[in-house]
């Protein structure tokens, strides 16, 4: 039995000295794990949190913009930072660097699909060198006094799912815990997450499992731990449902599961999370990344489409303001709805 897994079924787990009770990580993903938004998660009850993926070659030769991926709050306790490469050298390199900034875990990123990344050897390309990969974690392992982690996919394609051996190969060079994206490289974010071979990573290492892939709701983080894996990392599920955490952790522990958030609570986490962001990167390119960012904050609400269009006119916090406004009003979200003055709502 992995190490926090319950007899009741839900998860939960240790890593170093950190316990998480109900297992609930926020997945780190690009452009949207930023500061800011971890923050709101972990509010909401991610035990967890990671930053977006930072190449560590960049990190290595000490690139500013990559270095910039690696801010924590001292709030944040515990936080992961994910690098991808596919040099152990390098790759020690920048974990050294990671835990000089105080991070307190450290992942290896095997899972990501995209091709400028692959191409390079990183993400999900290692999936298909495991003797490779496990010299690489071996390195990181060396280099770092704090658990290094290792998240991976099914695998490269249908016909070559080899995630539970080489979930295998990875802890036997030192992972001491392990996320798997129960989808292949090939189908990237399409079809559906395996869950039977998430079910047989679990079997094949005595080291905490965490699942991922297609959790968007109290039911799928359910069907996820009948896998038995001792933590979920929820992802796409989170972007624009903050909340999501506090709904499945009541639902592990039993308790009445508290309902979405009014859209008035709505307009007002989404305008914290803007400002979090413009003073993290500034107003300008901080829009740009609300631009994505606020979108799914409309999710289910009346006029939807409409306000996400709106999003993408994202330019100063002013104009975030007023596209709060709007989901605190749902009314005026739907098309042609007008102002008490007859105009359209700014």
């Amino acid at each position: 039995m992995q190490d926090g897994q319950r007899r009741s079924g839900t998860p939960g787990f240790t890593l170093g000295p950190y316990r998480f009770r109900h297992g609930l990580a926020l997945a780190p993903m690009a452009g949207n794990t930023n500061l800011a938004y971890r923050r709101l998660c972990r509010r909401f009850g991610a035990e967890l949190t990671t930053t977006e993926m930072v190449s560590s070659r960049a990190l290595h030769y000490n690139d500013e913009k990559s270095l910039g991926y690696l801010k924590r709050g001292e709030d944040e306790t515990p936080v992961a930072a994910q690098i991808f490469g596919a040099d152990p050298e390098i790759l020690a390199s920048a974990a050294r660097k990671v835990a000089e900034r105080g991070f307190h875990v450290l992942d290896l990123n095997v899972g990501c699909p995209v091709p400028k990344i692959t191409g390079c050897g990183g993400g999900s390309a290692l999936l298909r060198e495991p003797t490779l990969a496990a010299e690489c974690v071996r390195a990181m392992v060396e280099a770092v006094d704090i658990p290094v982690t290792v998240k991976v996919r099914a695998g490269w394609d249908d016909a070559n799912k080899n995630a539970p051996e080489f979930a295998a190969r990875v802890v036997e060079a030192g992972a001491c815990a392990v996320t798997v994206h129960g989808r292949t490289r090939e189908q990237k974010y399409t079809g559906f997450a395996d869950l039977d071979l998430i079910r047989s990573v679990v079997q094949a290492v005595e080291v905490p499992v965490l699942g991922n892939g297609d959790v968007t709701d109290v039911a799928s983080a359910r069907r996820m731990a009948e896998t038995g894996v001792a933590g979920i990392s929820i992802g796409r599920g989170a972007l624009g449902r903050p909340w999501i955490f506090a709904q499945i952790a009541a639902a592990f522990a039993g308790a009445a599961i508290p309902p979405d958030p009014s859209p008035a609570e709505r307009a007002d986490l989404l305008l914290e999370l803007g400002e979090g962001v413009c003073g993290l990167y500034g107003e300008s390119r901080g829009m740009r990344i609300m631009r994505r960012l606020a979108a799914d904050f409309f999710h289910g609400l009346p006029g939807a489409a409409e306000a996400r269009a709106a999003c993408n006119e994202l330019a100063a916090l002013n104009d975030l303001r007023a596209l709060s406004a709007r989901i605190a009003r749902p009314e005026d979200t739907r098309p042609g709805a007008t102002g008490p003055d007859g105009c359209h709502p700014s």
